[in-house]
């Protein structure tokens, strides 16, 4: 093991830049910077996030290590109702890989809007695209658009066995019985769609993967979640949501959550009750969007390995 910082002094250079300039991005639009804890009571509930645990010198648990500062956010928003973000270290376990780190740099931001919420987050990320990259503004397209393109499929109406021909060759016979529709549908965008958004905002999810966000109906009378995500050269930047704010449904997926991690005997998980007091309070029409800063410096400088972008990306 190496002594030596991953980074080159021009990528710290780079990072230092873009850091300051993502600041000035969202301060020059009314946000402001506010500092959350790095430990939380209740960790993501979506299945797949693997947090880490935090536990006293007694093994007694004290909370979980961030994976996002979205639920102090959102209760900071539920209080002031004003725009708000905040740049901290996010931790995830079993994230390995070329894109990948355990720990690393997100920037979240949330901003109350009146009307056209959905939009306005949209031409937030489409701005910051402009402004940081060489790329030019992203191609915005339905995830409908793109599954029906490659599979011939609607991935709002589609079943469980019309998916199983297609994620056979991605999975092999073996694997497709443990799959359900969502883990199936992730699959197959991840390894025939992803890889070729060069320049891409990816709208209109599935409902099984709506997450946080609100789901409405599309132009086509199809249930869709309302979701963003940007995707530079193939690889995920940002995630943007119009926020739930019904704190019943809120708390309907946080019980579909349990029941499906007991399902995959994922590790189970205490709810975030904060974050239900915070939405049962109020929470404004509003979006979200998490931008992963060290993915975002690795597009810009062309680097091919995210450690390589990250000051001590290979070494502890």
């Amino acid at each position: 093991m190496s002594w030596r910082p991953s980074a080159a002094y021009s990528m710290l250079k780079a990072r230092a830049s873009l850091v300051a300039g993502l600041r000035q991005f969202l301060s020059g639009r009314g946000s402001l910077e506010v500092d959350v804890p790095t430990i939380s009571a209740a960790p993501a509930s979506d299945i797949w996030i693997d947090s880490f645990e935090i536990r006293d010198p007694d093994g007694q648990p004290q909370g979980y290590l961030l994976s996002s500062p979205e639920t102090y956010l959102k209760r900071l928003l539920a209080v002031y109702a004003e725009p708000m973000h905040a740049l901290v270290k996010a931790y995830r376990a079993n994230e390995h890989g070329l894109k990948h780190a355990t720990e690393f740099t997100m920037l979240e931001w949330y901003r109350p809007a009146n009307k056209d919420v959905f939009a306005a987050m949209v031409q937030d990320i489409s701005d910051l695209v402009v402004l940081f990259t060489a790329f030019g503004a992203p191609r915005v397209v339905t995830y409908r658009e793109l599954f029906e393109a490659q599979f011939g499929l609607n991935p709002h109406t589609v079943t469980l066995p019309e998916l199983t021909d297609c994620a056979i060759s991605a999975l092999g016979p073996g694997a497709i019985d443990s799959q359900n529709l969502d883990s199936m549908l992730s699959i197959l965008f991840a390894t025939d769609i992803e890889p070729h958004l060069a320049n891409h905002i990816v709208i209109d999810f599935p409902v099984v993967q709506a997450s946080l966000s609100r789901v409405e109906t599309d132009s086509f009378g199809d249930l869709v979640a309302k979701r963003a995500e940007l995707y530079l050269l193939g690889i995920e930047i940002a995630n943007g949501y119009y926020e739930l704010t019904d704190v019943d449904e809120q708390q309907l997926r946080f019980i579909n959550d349990e029941g499906r991690r007991i399902e995959f005997r994922r590790p189970m998980v205490p709810r975030d009750e904060p974050l239900l007091q915070a939405l049962r309070h109020g929470l404004p029409e509003s979006y979200g969007v998490a931008l992963g800063v060290d993915r975002l410096l690795m597009v810009i400088t062309g680097n091919q390995r995210l450690a390589k972008c990250m000051t001590f990306g290979e070494v502890r």
